[in-house]
């Protein structure tokens, strides 16, 4: 199973926080899944961590640049955040 640095969106300084919450593969985050991984970041690093994280995350399990994510997952991500 790929490790964190191997995907799409994650650099050096994501796979160091993910590190941080027990999230070591691409495996480790799916069953985490990225809403729970980013509350747990947000709480670590609250001035640091911002939506483009879960973004990042999404976008990384889904093998696309976050920046081309579509606006429907995104808002969806955020409506799951919100009932988190």
């Amino acid at each position: 199973m790929p490790k964190i640095i191997d995907l799409i969106n994650m650099g050096p300084k994501t796979e160091i926080w993910l590190h941080e919450i027990g999230i070591e593969t691409e495996a480790d985050l799916r069953e985490r899944g990225v809403i729970q991984a980013y509350i747990e970041l947000k709480a670590r690093n609250p001035h640091t961590i911002n939506l483009m994280m879960l973004w990042a995350m999404q976008g990384a399990l889904m093998g696309i640049n976050c920046l081309h994510l579509p606006d429907e997952i995104k808002q969806s991500l955020k409506d799951e955040l919100n009932q988190a």
